[in-house]
């Protein structure tokens, strides 16, 4: 696949046109505005409590809510929370979310504007993560598929309801895993056959989710799957979202880096930040981010490059010098205004390492008067023909990528792809500068800006400065996106799902206890689930996995070995510590 045909502009914000659907009375896809939504974490047959949260989405200003319905009662109960929310006024389209259960799926229908099913619980069952199960045929695979479809296809149509096909990267049917692995290309082949099987039945009335904890394996399959749409020229409406982003400043800064990082290429029909939160408390950090990359649209185009040497598609660090410790296979450095845990501090036009060494920041008019090596500030209209000729010839220098637009992404890649273009093998770091006084705002656009920077490969570093905001929280912002965007770890990283009806355990307050006792823990990811649906397989990263197993019950696991299960979840705790000691990664704070 081209770099170019996942989207419809690399070089300016384009929205990329897909099929229009109605989701109850409202309109999605198509060039319909972005819109956004969550899922109640309440019991679905509790039809109080879960009008109660739907009306806390909906007044924060949540346009579609989404509710659990693992089995039959849930489903039918979706009858009640829906006329109950209509006679207090509220017309919002509701979501049925089914996994294992067709038959639920075919009573959620009836009573919800919009269906989620997961083609690989709906089709796959439970899992055995057997990767030697591939033993049907792709036809009688396709039959099954459709016979499994059919039914809620009837009953879709007679009232009018949608289908989301959700693809999650923790669960994948056993079939899909034996043919493809754990990989972008699977999840994109299980949302296209089930595409493909709704196509034969003639129902077009679909949303598209395909997600992942991983940033870079979502930001991947998601180009990948628009890709594959428009190779076949029909484009669903697609739903981003970072599943199980975790709490706090941090699940923001991941969800803002994911989600950005699609958006600004004209992706995404809807989205979902899900925090470890009170549902409620998503729907603004999801306005804000859509309200400001849609103000992108603002931004003048750039003038187009050559982009074959742009991966999309996988991770592909660019190939760059290394100077200092920047560049190279180093991992991306930091270089911030406060001389705390940054790789450089920058002062008086300088920019010094940890042992003491000065290295100045040139303009390119200047280049030639500095032997030594420099830090070269660069804008996307300082690159002509001649400065690029004599960077190239250079080995001694670090660039600093500026912008000045509304859209710096595009500016910084677009610089990027120049100096490839060119033969220029000098390390990139992207120097952003902010000036909003709000920290959460600050976090969530810089997020948004430079996610998709690090998520590909392109740059070697990260200067922000900002001087509305404490230099040492620009800092920890730096630190916190390059952990987001899987590019460098310096703490200990934490895949928490938010919940939903299915979570039989406190999750909110459990993650903030993990976090206190075990945030020191470098480089150990811990995932920490609600529940087994997507628990084992969407942790696949995490070292080990904290799962709600029943009331108040937990399991434990390493990556996906099962190690204790169903434990009070007052020991819980203390028994995962015990076992990383065990296994000799613990460390003191």
């Amino acid at each position: 696949m081209k770099a170019t045909e996942y989207c419809d502009n690399l070089f300016g914000y384009q929205r990329v046109n897909t099929r229009k659907v109605l989701v109850g009375n409202l309109a999605m896809g198509g060039q319909e505005p972005v819109r956004v939504q969550s899922m109640t974490t309440t019991n679905t047959n509790d039809t109080e409590a879960s009008v109660e949260q739907a009306i806390r989405i909906i007044k924060a200003g949540g346009q579609v809510v989404r509710l659990t319905t693992q089995g039959r009662p849930e489903a039918q109960n979706m009858k009640n929370i829906s006329e109950a929310l209509k006679a207090k006024g509220y017309n919002t389209p509701l979501v049925a979310d089914v996994h294992y259960n067709p038959s639920a799926a075919e009573i959620a229908a009836q009573y919800s504007e919009k269906v989620r099913i997961n083609p690989g619980n709906y089709t796959g069952g439970a899992k055995r993560f057997d990767e030697s199960a591939d033993n049907m045929s792709q036809d009688d695979w396709m039959a099954l598929i459709k016979e499994k479809l059919t039914p809620l296809v009837k009953i879709c149509k007679e009232n009018n309801t949608t289908l989301r096909i959700g693809v999650n990267h923790g669960s994948l049917s056993d079939r899909i895993m034996a043919k493809y692995g754990d990989t972008p290309e699977g999840m994109v082949a299980s949302c296209m056959e089930y595409l493909e099987a709704l196509e034969s039945l003639d129902f077009y009335n679909i949303v598209i989710s395909i997600k992942a904890s991983n940033t870079r394996i979502m930001v991947h399959t998601v180009r990948q799957l628009s890709a594959a749409m428009r190779a076949k020229g029909n484009v669903y409406p697609l739903h981003l979202g970072v599943t199980e982003a975790g709490s706090d400043a941090e699940g923001r800064i991941k969800s803002a880096a994911g989600i950005g990082a699609l958006m600004i290429d004209g992706l995404g029909d809807t989205i979902r930040v899900s925090l470890t939160e009170a549902p409620e408390a998503e729907i603004p950090v999801a306005k804000a981010l859509v309200d400001y990359i849609s103000s992108k649209a603002l931004a003048p185009n750039v003038n187009a490059v050559d982009a074959s040497s742009y991966s999309p598609y996988s991770y592909e660090k660019r190939t760059s010098n290394q100077v200092l410790n920047i560049g190279g296979s180093s991992l991306p450095v930091v270089i911030s205004a406060n001389n705390g845990e940054s790789d450089y501090y920058i002062g008086n036009g300088n920019i010094s390492s940890k042992s003491g060494e000065s290295y100045p920041i040139v303009l390119p008019s200047n280049l030639n008067a500095n032997g030594g090596t420099s830090f070269v500030k660069i804008s996307l209209s300082d690159l002509s023909e001649s400065l690029l000729a004599d960077l190239a010839k250079r080995d001694n220098i670090i660039i600093l990528a500026s912008a000045v637009s509304a859209n710096p992404t595009i500016e910084y890649r677009t610089i990027i792809l120049k100096l490839n273009e060119a033969g220029v093998m000098a390390p990139v770091v992207i120097n952003y500068s902010s000036k909003v006084s709000s920290l959460a705002e600050f976090q969530l656009k810089a997020s948004a800006d430079l996610g998709l920077l690090f998520i590909d490969g392109l740059a070697d570093g990260i200067m922000i400065t900002n001087e509305n905001i404490a230099a040492s929280d620009v800092e920890q912002t730096a630190f916190m996106l390059l952990q987001a965007t899987q590019a460098r770890f310096s703490k200990a990283e934490f895949i928490s799902c938010p919940g939903c009806g299915r979570t039989l355990y406190d999750l909110q307050s459990t993650v903030q206890r993990i976090k206190a006792r075990m945030g020191h823990l470098k480089g150990l990811k811990i995932g920490v689930m609600g529940c087994i649906v997507n628990g084992i397989g969407e942790m696949a990263d995490a070292h080990y996995g904290y799962v709600g197993a029943g009331y108040d019950k937990i399991s434990l696991y390493r990556g996906k070995q099962l190690l204790k299960k169903e434990l009070n979840q007052e020991e819980a705790l203390d028994q995962l510590i015990e076992i990383i000691k065990q296994d000799g990664l613990w460390t003191e704070a």
